[in-house]
């Protein structure tokens, strides 16, 4: 099976799961641009992709947090690869309506959820209805985001879930024995904006024993500084190579968001063996949290009930232990190889009912 992927930049997350699908088919990647603006610290590592891929020429606007990259060559290169389908990876650059023109066969990956806070115009979310129902076929990574293409007015039959991973053997060396720690260490990876409700946490956080990391960058970091007191440690951004140092010396993992799509740093905190906490926004939560097993999901802004998750793990090494022990059980089965194989399944062509 021959498959073209498009989509914006070559993520570090996204990598080792492309890497793991061109062991599977023959896949073509393109990409819009090599970086996005609004992160500037992604770092591009060419030299972990295995799989063919091109970078579109063109042109970038960016402005009030939103970014659109004028490409021009898609439906060339659709043309030359003669792909079996094609896999867009949105909606909302030109380059993935290009492709749904030119394609043989259409599906389209959608993260969002309904409580994604990222509002649209009328005419936008009209204009991702008719994208969305118009494809073939709807990849999605879990339950929060199936049914938000459902809502969006997609049949059930034409949804696939292919639930995202991370590449463990990057995170996995973060699994380290943290027992006897003096404190326990709580840890944010992620942007210093307003949708992640670091300010929720900081305040839930006050009367919670130990000390709090927030590595990361964005709009809200001076505003943050100002609501923290000295056990609040603010790393700035992080390379992702310089990540599993982190996750060793944390305890428990913590995402406060108001809206996130997936959540990766759920499946790297997991697969670093911590426990969870997160807010029912994210969509990663609903997949990687099991209650009071290797973690504790609590409603968007919420302080008392983040309050009372956090406490409870700080004041019990033996409930840190074991509640991490079970997400590394969790992350086992959330890997690029498995994200791969759920993939080359979605796309197979239906089997052809037998005459008679």
């Amino acid at each position: 099976m021959r498959v073209l992927l498009v989509t914006e930049i070559p993520s570090p997350f996204r990598v080792p799961l492309f890497n793991a699908l061109a062991e599977r088919v023959e896949l073509r990647v393109l990409f819009l641009a090599e970086r996005d603006p609004r992160r500037p610290h992604y770092r591009v590592h060419a030299d972990e992709m295995r799989f063919d891929y091109r970078v579109l020429a063109g042109w970038e606007l960016a402005r009030g947090g939103r970014w659109l990259v004028l490409t021009r060559g898609t439906r060339s290169e659709i043309r030359r690869f003669a792909p079996d389908v094609v896999v867009a990876g949105g909606w909302n650059q030109p380059a993935y309506w290009a492709a749904r023109r030119a394609a043989p066969k259409l599906a389209v990956w959608v993260e969002s959820t309904l409580a994604d806070e990222r509002p649209g115009t009328g005419v936008l979310e009209r204009v991702k209805r008719r994208f969305a129902r118009g494809a073939d076929l709807v990849i999605v990574p879990g339950r929060a985001s199936r049914a938000y293409a459902q809502a969006l007015g997609v049949e059930d039959r034409r949804i696939r879930t292919a639930p995202n991973a991370v590449d463990t053997s990057v995170f996995a060396g973060a699994a380290v024995d943290r027992s006897g720690r003096p404190e326990p260490t709580f840890l944010y990876v992620g942007r210093l904006d307003a949708e992640k409700g670091l300010d929720v946490l900081l305040e839930a956080f006050r009367e919670v024993p130990g000390r709090l990391v927030l590595a990361g960058s964005g709009a809200e970091g001076d505003r943050l500084r100002g609501l923290a007191d000295e056990r609040v440690q603010f790393a700035g951004p992080v390379d992702r190579d310089d990540l599993p140092a982190l996750y060793a010396r944390a305890d428990v993992f913590v995402l406060p968001s108001r809206s996130e799509p997936w959540g990766m740093v759920l499946n790297e905190a997991a697969t670093a063996g911590l426990p969870l906490v997160s807010t029912d926004a994210a969509g990663a939560a609903h997949e990687l949290i099991e209650e009071g097993v290797n973690g504790y999901v609590v409603p968007v802004d919420d302080v008392l009930a983040l309050r009372a998750a956090l406490d409870r793990l700080a004041r019990s090494e033996d409930l840190r232990l074991r509640l991490g022990a079970h997400s590394l059980e969790v992350a086992g089965r959330f890997t690029p190889e498995l994200w791969a194989d759920a993939v080359v399944q979605a796309l197979k062509p239906a089997p052809v009912p037998s005459a008679g």
